[in-house]
């Protein structure tokens, strides 16, 4: 039977067949619910937004505990209600970062909440389609300046000292999703990285922000506690000028 099996494998030798076959047996459900395989996982999601990740994740194990992390109000009475409809959803009306602030400056934008952050978007931005769009007409560039980083005051927590609080003993997965922010995210988790099994973390290649991030930023964080990339789940393309804007990387615990 094993034979049979490496065989038809084997047959998949071309990069094209075997990513074809991928597509046909998986989905990102199917990846998420292979690698965190209970029926109520305990789930951290840091940048709920309006709770998208949340229904997703409700989906796949209808039985999980989230603890959903977003500091703008803009998006609170949509995640209550998540909350009030869903079992096991707690929303917390602050942010994460490296460590505990009562006050840090964090930008908003016109355009949409989920692109909201601590990092300012980047008027210089070789990488932004809109930018690139009006570069060349001043009073264009100054209307969009006014769309773009309003600036207001949120509570940081770090998750380190939220899970000392909450006296959680296990994370099975942990959403980052910060606009850059990843690796504050990820430090101020510190020793706790002890006891998640699962990280998927959005990384920022492009300049669309004033500071983008990387692979090895967020790897020298996480490796030593074991993690390694295990799959990338999503890739953001910029059709303007070719590059890979974003992607999201899935790290499992070795």
């Amino acid at each position: 039977m094993n034979s049979d099996k490496n065989k038809k494998y084997a047959d998949l030798g071309q990069s094209d067949k075997r990513t074809k076959e991928f597509f046909r047996k998986f989905n990102y459900g199917k990846i998420l619910s292979n690698l965190v395989n209970k029926n109520d996982p305990l789930i951290f999601d840091v940048g709920s937004n309006v709770g998208q990740s949340v229904v997703k994740f409700k989906k796949i194990w209808p039985e999980a505990t989230i603890h959903c992390f977003e500091p703008q109000i803009e998006c609170w009475e949509l995640l209550d209600k998540l909350s009030k409809d869903n079992d096991g959803v707690i929303i917390n009306k602050f942010a994460v970062g490296r460590s505990n602030e009562e006050k840090k400056e964090f930008f908003t934008h016109d355009l949409n909440s989920g692109i909201s952050g601590f990092n300012k978007i980047n008027l210089r931005s070789s990488d932004s389609i809109d930018l690139n769009e009006i570069i060349d007409q001043d009073s264009k560039v100054e209307e969009y300046s006014k769309t773009i980083n309003h600036s207001r005051h949120v509570q940081v927590k770090s998750l380190n000292s939220y899970i000392e609080e909450m006296e959680i003993k296990k994370i099975d997965f942990i959403k980052i999703d910060t606009q850059s922010f990843d690796s504050e995210v990820i430090e101020g988790i510190g020793e706790s990285l002890d006891i998640i099994d699962l990280i998927q973390t959005e990384i920022k290649l492009f300049d669309y922000y004033e500071k983008s991030s990387s692979f090895f930023e967020v790897e020298s964080l996480i490796q030593p506690y074991g993690f390694k990339l295990y799959d990338i789940s999503y890739i953001s393309k910029n059709p303007m000028n070719g590059r890979t804007d974003w992607v999201d990387a899935l790290y499992v615990k070795s």
